[in-house]
This record gives C-alpha cells, sequence and structure tokens, in this order.
C-alpha cells in the first residue's frame, strides 16, 4: 500500500467562467495576453492554491510547490491561428507572441511563473485521461519528496478548428466536446496536518494504460489491469468502493463494463454526461464529483476512457471535508 497523499484545494473553469478580472493584478496581465489554455488554468490553479491556503503572499519563488498538467490538445488552438496567419500573410505575420505559445508545456510555464511555483513543472498527454494519468505523476513525485505540494490535473480549449479536426479524424467522444480547466492541490499529509488545513480527500493509487482494440474482443484488458494496479496500491478491495465515476464514451460502454470485475459501487456518478467531454480537465472533475458523493473515509475510483484507447483509474478517499 502506498502512501496517501492529501487533496487540500480544488479549483474548475468552464468556458461559461472565464472572467480574468478575478484574478491578481500581475496574474491578471499575464492572463490577458496568454492562449486560451493558458487562461483558464491560471484561474482553476489560483482558486486552487486560494482554497488550499498557498497564495503567494510576498512573490518570492516557492521552490517546493510545483505543477502537473495533463491536456489531450494542448497548444492546438494556437498553432491553428498561428498557422492560419502564416499561409494569409506570410513571414511578416508571423506573430512572435503567439509562437511562444505553440508548445503544450506553455500553460504549465506560464502558471509557475505566475504564481512563482519552483518546483517541478511537468506536462503530460494520454487523449482524455491526461487529467487522471497528471494526477497519479504528481502523487507520486509528491511521495518521493520532489514537493511539498504541487497543483494537479488539466485543461483542454476548444474552437471550431478543433471540432472540425475531431470530426475529421474520426476520434469521437460521444458527448459534446467541452472546454475546461480542473486541478486539485496534493500536498503531503503530514504538511496539510501541521498547516490545518482541511483535507478534501487522498489520492491513493492511480494507473494508467491502453486498449489497443477498443472495440474488439479484448476490449478492457487494458482498464482492467489499470483498475487492478490502482486498488493495489491502494490496499483496496473492489468491494470496499462505495462510489465509481463512469467515464467511457457511450461506444465504450461495454469496455468498461467488463473492467470492473468485482467492483459493485453504491453509487454511480456521470459528470460528462452533464458537463460533456473536457478532455484533461475530467481527471479532476471526475475526483470532485465522486467527493461530492461519497461520506468521509469512503473508497472511490474513477475511471477515465478515451476513444483514442488511453485509459485511466485512480483510487481515492473522502476526507474530512469532502
Amino acid at each position: 500500500m502506498r502512501e496517501a497523499v492529501a487533496i487540500t484545494g480544488a479549483g474548475a473553469v468552464t468556458s461559461r467562467d472565464v472572467a480574468l478580472a478575478v484574478l491578481p493584478e500581475a496574474v491578471r496581465a499575464r492572463a490577458t495576453r496568454a492562449e486560451r489554455v493558458t487562461q483558464l488554468v491560471l484561474l482553476a490553479a489560483g482558486r486552487a492554491l486560494a482554497a488550499a491556503g498557498l497564495e503567494a503572499a510576498d512573490g518570492a519563488p516557492r521552490p517546493r510547490l510545483g505543477v502537473v498538467l495533463g491536456t489531450a490538445f494542448g497548444c492546438f488552438l494556437t498553432n491553428a491561428d498561428y498557422q492560419r496567419r502564416f499561409l494569409e500573410g506570410g513571414p511578416a505575420a508571423a506573430s512572435p507572441r503567439l509562437f511562444a505559445a505553440t508548445v503544450s508545456n506553455a500553460a504549465a510555464g506560464e502558471l509557475a511563473i505566475a504564481y512563482r511555483l519552483g518546483g517541478p513543472s511537468v506536462t503530460l498527454t494520454a487523449g482524455a485521461a491526461s487529467g487522471l494519468v497528471a494526477l497519479g505523476h504528481a502523487a507520486d513525485l509528491v511521495r518521493a519528496g520532489r514537493g511539498d505540494a504541487l497543483v494537479a490535473g488539466g485543461a483542454d480549449a476548444l474552437d471550431d478548428d478543433l471540432r472540425r479536426w475531431l470530426a475529421a479524424g474520426g476520434l469521437d467522444p460521444g458527448r459534446a466536446p467541452a472546454e475546461g480547466a480542473a486541478v486539485l492541490v496534493l500536498e503531503r499529509m503530514d504538511l496539510a496536518r501541521e498547516r490545518r488545513r482541511a483535507v478534501l480527500g487522498t489520492v491513493e493509487g492511480v494507473a494508467a494504460g491502453f486498449e489497443p482494440e477498443p472495440a474488439g474482443a479484448r476490449a478492457g484488458e487494458g482498464l482492467a489491469a489499470a483498475v487492478a494496479t490502482a486498488l493495489g496500491e491502494a490496499g483496496v478491495a473492489p468491494s470496499e468502493i462505495r462510489a465509481l465515476v463512469s467515464a467511457a464514451p457511450p461506444a465504450l460502454a461495454d469496455l468498461e463494463s467488463r473492467a470492473l470485475g468485482g467492483v459493485e459501487p453504491r453509487t454511480v456518478v456521470r459528470p460528462k454526461d452533464a458537463l460533456g467531454e473536457t478532455f484533461g480537465a475530467a481527471g479532476a472533475l471526475g475526483v470532485l464529483a465522486a467527493l461530492a458523493e461519497a461520506p468521509p473515509g469512503a473508497a472511490l475510483l474513477v475511471l477515465d476512457v478515451c476513444a483514442s484507447g488511453h485509459v485511466a483509474a485512480l483510487v481515492a478517499r473522502a476526507g474530512d471535508a469532502a
């Protein structure tokens, strides 16, 4: 059984909630000139850090705080805009400001600069499962002593360019695509208690995998292995799971059912049915949805399944402030 990592803060934002005016002045200045994913991340992370009591007070670097973000498409929108300007106006129309954001780790870098997070800065991608993968990596970094607290979760932005690409590429999420960012603050349990912070829950086991044939005869094997590994890391039996977050596209619902084995939760939550497919943000949103439904101490299982074949499973426990 692995060491539990405390969740001491959370923040989320959707396309209907992008109000940059609420940001601190210095952060707002960065956000105003940033690309869309960065704006979403700065808003969500600001809320999470404030909830955890980790707002930057004096502007000094904080080397023990870091960031791990997951994203399915990263800078897709920025790249599309940059290429369009270049094709229409030639080299003279190429924007240096946009070019700086044509890498998928731009949002993590902007977040680290804005909130003085001097610890690890990591960007991961695993399709719609990117958010859960990021939470798992962040928990591992905390356990390894690489940081006292990490802002972890994911984000993806959406526009007509991405919608057309999804339709043309056959990557059907099965639900309406939606943009958003959702992050958690993951922290060493002893430090959370020392700071007298309420613990929303704990991350106890995370595993990721791949389904090479999501709709084939062996569909579900990759997710089943991820579920088994996550339960094993957490030291939780399948029968102990009280709440499950189901996230597979409707066309892959059977894959998820096959993978669950002896897991028979009392409560099944499907946040994507209400929010749409939020890709990188879905993992942290799923954790928050499960925590909202579970009594203190209950074991939770959060799944994510992408039409690309990426899958992930996270085992958590509801805490004393769920």
